[in-house]
């Protein structure tokens, strides 16, 4: 392994490295500066994912090694005892070392029934990798398009946390028992996906993205472009049927969408939250 790999420096992250970003990031959040916020939330969130991924190479690079190992050790020990069986005259050795070449079979079979459901190592590396890429693309999608409001450090954390356990042999064997096949190619066309949406002049609208966008613009002070925010505004809420008043200031019609957004996040159905990025789309679309 090259050494920059191989040493883990460069992106250690210590518990108090981790306390004076998320003091970093309260500031800002008490200061009012959402986008600074935005960029300690996501410099946190990149660490510990930097730090999940190293623990889990090693962590796979050992299930595969050990494993092989204690199975090859295994064979190694059943056929000499099995071939000692053979060519001993006595009986009561010969009944012993049967019985032990049955119990050496056994251990091993519960084993692999108890710790790993008798799955392989390779289907059990490739859930955890499929799940594992699945996650990701949520946390990217969520950094890249959502602000602190709709996605504070803390609904971070959660994701971060999933993340750490999609690389876990208990989860693999749950995601195995609950999914049908094809759970990789699938999570690989996801992540694309995602990579295509973050991608300059590709990216679809959607609410969270466009409440930033409106929330920059009323923010700059500039009265043209406070006044295409509003119009663009008035266009997303008439779209999604939210009542608004028209003389309203560009400022407190975003204030309008936010408290729909913040509804639409307490809808389990995900309806108004569909609705009302189908509304978003409308309101860019000429």
């Amino acid at each position: 392994m090259p050494k920059v790999l191989s040493n883990p420096a460069p992106i250690a992250y210590t518990p108090a490295a981790l306390d004076a970003d998320i003091a970093v990031y309260r500031a800002a959040l008490a200061a009012n500066k959402p986008d600074a916020a935005k960029t300690e939330r996501n410099a946190i969130v990149f660490h510990l994912i930097a730090q999940i991924d190293l623990a889990y190479g090693a962590f796979e690079l050992h299930l595969s090694t050990r494993r092989a190992g204690a199975q090859t050790a295994g064979d190694a020990a059943e056929l000499g005892v099995t071939a000692a069986a053979t060519v001993v005259g006595a009986t009561a050795v010969k009944d012993i070392l049967t019985a032990t070449a049955t119990a050496l079979q056994g251990t091993r079979t519960s084993i692999d029934k108890n710790f790993f459901e008798q799955k392989t190592t390779e289907a059990l590396i490739s859930q955890m990798r499929a799940t594992r890429k699945t996650q990701q693309a949520q946390m990217l999608l969520s950094l890249a398009n959502r602000d602190v409001v709709s996605y504070p450090l803390e609904s971070a954390w959660v994701d971060v946390t999933n993340y750490y356990y999609a690389g876990t042999i208990s989860s693999a064997l749950v995601d195995i028992a609950s999914k049908a096949g094809g759970d990789a190619v699938t999570a690989d066309k996801n992540l694309q996906a995602t990579v295509k949406k973050l991608t300059p002049g590709q990216e679809s609208m959607n609410v969270r993205t466009l409440y930033e966008r409106l929330n920059k613009q009323i923010a700059s002070g500039e009265t043209a472009t406070m006044a295409s925010a509003k119009a663009t505004l008035i266009k997303m809420l008439t779209a999604a049927g939210i009542a608004y008043d028209p003389n309203a200031s560009a400022a407190d019609l975003l204030l309008s969408l936010q408290a729909a957004m913040a509804d639409a996040l307490a809808d389990d159905t995900n309806t108004k939250l569909d609705k009302l990025n189908a509304a978003a789309q409308a309101a860019v679309t000429p």
